[in-house]
């Protein structure tokens, strides 16, 4: 087992678990992982065949009383050529919830107990199948809504990221080896290594560490989604233009003022990221009790918000109104929509002290090729040169990281003001530390929580 992880799992326990969605289907699938496995599987699963590795067997399985309870199709996987690095035998059965849940039933029984969320991939870490980063993609990579998600953690659960990482850590550990070297041996005419060569090895890890860490700002977006906040006052057209770019008639759209009195939410794919569109209600001066609630909720969607759509109506002049949107609208990216541009224009850019424009028409779909360009050229200038290969996805990913250039950016600044290197080798080891904290090398249970708590039960 991986070094650490023997204090917080224990591989002593086979476990259970349904591994497909709640609900009917033609198949479902009954996970089993651990040393007991094949042993539940030679008693209740009657076959003529015998369970070999990777072999696919008919039969039916049983329950105490030796009474049928499904006709199944099994899979045995012999430690450690499985997914979780033990013993897995994996049952489909018809994917009747009463019927699943009957083999569990029959199995935990017989000694089993039912899998914790994510616990088959936390095993599959604790046994060297896979590190942190990769357990994470699984995650993210069942969750995918969008190609470009699915794209990237795919080629996180391939390892891309951990490799990217890996020649940095053998630097630094280099480094480590020799500092600790010429303090050990320094009465043996060991060479001690000359700080500014040291300062210089650490600094190209730094450079290293940093090139990741900046692709998080799209790693983010694409994990979470662009937040989108349509803002404006009542009546200027931001149901009808949510309702064109969400390609749906979500939101009720009337000639009467504060229609919308509430946050109105939908996705949609662009450049495979999530755009997550919040159809708000109109922002004014009101004496309406559920109204004001409304507005309130309003500046809290603009506040969450990555980019904001500020819509005005170009048939008419602004007014109170339309500059308080556009004053709050100031502390976050947007974009100004100037709609109704089929109807003679009243609004003006010089009014709009420099900010992106666009103009359109939601009721004829007039320009709204350019409103989308305007949201992909947001999107593009936050992809990284590097994002098409990997990004870091999560905030625990980004935390790590930046601890690690911290811990070093500390340990060059040591090596420059002359300080002992055993000073310095405290820097080095609070990175290394915090970048195994990262891969799963170094590991505490809150951070197991906080990773394999997402996870659906049966992963």
């Amino acid at each position: 087992m991986r070094e650490g992880l023997h204090k917080i799992v224990s591989l002593d326990e086979t476990i259970v678990a349904i591994s497909t969605p709640t609900g009917r289907s033609g198949i479902g699938v009954v996970r089993i992982s651990g040393r007991d496995a094949r042993l539940l599987g030679q008693k209740f699963l009657k076959t003529k065949s015998a369970l070999e590795h990777r072999r696919v067997v008919v039969g039916s399985w049983h329950d105490e009383q030796d009474r049928c309870v499904d006709e199944v199709v099994a899979t045995f996987f012999q430690s450690p050529h499985s997914y979780t690095g033990e013993d897995v035998l994996e049952i489909s059965a018809h994917g009747n919830p009463l019927i699943l849940g009957r083999i569990v039933a029959i199995v935990c029984g017989a000694g089993a107990r039912p899998a914790a969320p994510g616990e088959f991939s936390l095993r599959a870490v604790a046994n060297g199948k896979m590190d942190l980063i990769q357990a994470e993609a699984v995650r993210d990579f069942i969750d995918a809504q969008t190609q470009r998600q699915a794209q990237i953690a795919r080629s996180q659960m391939a390892g891309t990221l951990s490799n990217r990482l890996r020649p940095a850590k053998e630097k630094l550990i280099d480094g480590v080896a020799r500092l600790e070297a010429g303090i050990d041996f320094a009465e043996d005419d060991v060479e001690v290594p000359d700080n500014r060569g040291i300062a210089q090895e650490v600094g190209s890890v730094i450079q290293s560490l940093e090139e990741i860490q900046k692709t998080f700002g799209y790693g983010r977006l694409l994990s979470e989604g662009l937040r989108v906040a349509i803002m404006g006052k009542p009546n200027v057209g931001k149901s009808s233009l949510f309702n064109r770019l969400v390609a749906a008639d979500r939101a009720i759209v009337t000639e009467i003022p504060g229609t919308t009195r509430d946050v109105l939410t939908e996705t949609v794919d662009m450049e495979g990221i999530p755009l997550r569109f919040a159809d708000t209600a109109g922002v004014r001066e009101t004496s309406d009790r559920v109204e004001k609630i409304g507005v309130i909720k309003a500046f809290e969607a603009l506040s969450d918000a990555n980019l904001a759509l500020v819509v005005l109506d170009g048939s008419m002049a602004l007014d109170d109104d339309d500059q308080q949107v556009l004053l709050r609208a100031k502390g976050v990216p947007h974009v100004v929509v100037i709609n109704k541009c089929d109807l003679t224009e009243a609004v003006t850019s010089r009014s709009l002290n420099g900010s992106v424009t666009v103009r359109v028409s939601a009721k004829t779909g007039a320009g709204l090729d350019l409103l989308s360009g305007a949201i992909r050229e947001f999107l593009l200038e936050r992809q990284s040169d590097v994002a098409d290969d990997f990004v870091l996805t999560s905030a625990r990913q980004n935390e790590s990281m930046l601890r690690a250039i911290v811990a070093l950016r500390e340990g060059v600044a040591a090596l420059g003001d002359q300080v002992p290197h055993e000073m310095v080798l405290l820097n080095l080891y609070d990175a290394l530390s915090a970048l195994g904290e990262l891969t799963g090398e170094v590991v505490t249970e809150d951070i197991l929580d906080r990773i394999f708590s997402t996870f659906c039960i049966g992963k």
